[in-house]
C-alpha cells in the first residue's frame, strides 16, 4: 500500500513538473516590433511566466520585466527606439516610479477640454509602457482600407487621435489618414484593446482629473502598418 502510495505521489509531481515546464516563445507585435518570452502550458491556453523583453528591429530593447502568471509583476523598464530608459513602473504598488522628460521633438502631442489659466498646474495623461512600447497595441490595429491599398505610402500621415476620461480610460479611438491633397477618418473600436492597454494616469488640473486628448504622430511603413518615431 505504501508503494502505491509513493508511486502516486512521484507520478503526480512529475506531471506537475512537466506542466509547469517553461518554453520560449518569440512573437513579431508589428513588423519593427518583437516581443521574447517564456509561456507555461496549460489545458487550455499559454501563460507567460517570468522574463519577458520586446525589441526594435529585433536589437533595441524597449521593455523589459518579469510576468507571474500572465500578470505584470515588480519594476518594468520601458525604452524609446533609441534604447533610452523613458519609463519605470512598479506593477506591485501601481506605481509610477520615473518619467524623462518630453521635448519638442516628440511624435505626441495633448490637448485639454478644459479651459485654464497660465497659473493653473497641469499634468498630460501617462500611458503605462512608455511612449512607445505603451502604444503598440494601438499601432497594431492599423489596416489600410481596400480602397487604399495602392497609395504612395511617403505622401500620407497617420495620426491617432485618443480621447482620455478623467477616469483614465480610452474613451474613443480614431485614426487620421491626411496627405497634401486627402483626408479620411477611421473609427477604431476601443473595444478592441485590451483593460490594460486602454488605462491611462489621466490628466489633472490643479491635481484634479479632466479629460484629454493624445495625438499621436505616425507614418506608413512598407509594410502597410505604422509607426512612431
Amino acid at each position: 500500500m505504501k508503494n502505491i502510495i509513493l508511486f502516486t505521489a512521484v507520478l503526480l509531481y512529475a506531471n506537475s513538473c512537466f506542466s509547469q515546464q517553461l518554453i520560449n516563445r518569440k512573437n513579431r507585435l508589428t513588423s519593427s516590433v518583437t516581443e521574447k518570452y517564456h509561456t507555461v502550458i496549460e489545458t487550455d491556453k499559454e501563460v507567460k511566466q517570468g522574463e519577458y523583453q520586446a525589441f526594435y528591429n529585433k536589437t533595441i530593447l524597449v521593455a523589459n520585466g518579469r510576468f507571474d502568471n500572465n500578470t505584470k509583476t515588480g519594476i518594468w523598464s520601458f525604452y524609446n527606439r533609441r534604447g533610452e530608459i523613458i519609463e519605470r513602473f512598479n506593477y506591485n504598488t501601481n506605481t509610477l516610479l520615473a518619467e524623462a522628460a518630453e521635448d519638442s521633438t516628440s511624435s505626441i502631442r495633448y490637448t485639454f477640454d478644459d479651459h485654464f489659466k497660465t497659473t493653473d498646474y497641469v499634468t498630460k495623461p501617462i500611458k503605462i509602457g512608455g511612449r512607445y512600447y505603451g502604444y503598440v497595441p494601438y499601432l497594431k490595429l492599423f489596416k489600410i482600407p481596400a480602397d487604399m491599398s495602392n497609395i504612395r505610402h511617403e505622401e500620407f500621415q497617420a495620426i491617432l487621435e485618443l480621447l482620455i476620461s478623467p477616469g483614465g480610460r480610452l474613451a474613443d479611438y480614431k485614426i487620421h489618414l491626411k496627405s497634401a491633397t486627402y483626408e479620411r477618418v477611421i473609427n477604431i473600436n476601443p473595444d478592441l484593446l485590451t483593460d490594460e492597454a486602454k488605462q491611462f494616469m489621466p490628466a489633472t488640473l490643479n491635481k484634479q482629473p479632466i479629460t484629454a486628448r493624445i495625438f499621436i504622430y505616425c507614418y506608413i511603413t512598407d509594410f502597410d502598418d505604422i509607426d512612431m518615431d
